[in-house]
């Protein structure tokens, strides 16, 4: 491994939080609710809030539906993917750090990399799959599972170690 960079912080919890403000916002002026005010208002919409990303991640647009939020108001919002990823652009910006990182840890260039595997739920997420198509000027590819992607690099590992086996030389 020539590098690694991260950023510790970031996760979908950031983009579950960037809808949670945006439809809380929303609700106080179109209902007149302050979720703040109410703990069990706040989960419920933080909980409708997770599967709204989720829903945008394989559909354009898509709508929000409370039923009996708080004071006994149903609410009711929609958002497209483009004013989703509009009120994400802080957190989205911060997935590229990482990225410039690792490559100027490893003294590479995008050129020296040839194929990137995205694993885990940010392979879902059109945005991040974008910033990481324009980074590395090629599309990644989302053919492993987060299981999946640790056995096999612990059995590529163990084969490296292994004075039992011959691998050939590679570069990872």
């Amino acid at each position: 491994m020539l590098s690694h960079a991260y950023d510790r912080s970031l996760g979908g919890r950031d983009f579950d939080e960037a809808l949670f403000k945006h439809f809380a916002t929303k609700f106080k002026e179109e209902y007149k609710i302050d979720v703040y005010q109410n703990a069990r208002a706040c989960l419920r919409l933080r909980v409708a809030c997770e599967k709204l990303k989720k829903t945008l991640s394989a559909n354009p647009e898509a709508p929000l539906n409370i039923e009996c939020l708080m004071d006994e108001k149903d609410v009711r919002g929609f958002i497209k993917r483009e004013e989703f990823e509009h009120i994400s652009a802080p957190v989205l910006v911060r997935v590229k750090r990482p990225l410039e990182k690792a490559l100027a840890e490893a003294g590479l260039t995008t050129e020296n990399v040839h194929f990137v595997e995205v694993v885990g739920s940010g392979s879902r997420v059109p945005a991040i799959i974008k910033i990481i198509t324009d980074f590395f000027g090629k599309e990644p590819r989302r053919t492993m599972n987060a299981s999946e992607c640790v056995a096999r690099g612990c059995a590529l590992q163990c084969a490296i170690l292994s004075p039992t086996f011959k691998v050939r030389e590679f570069q990872v």
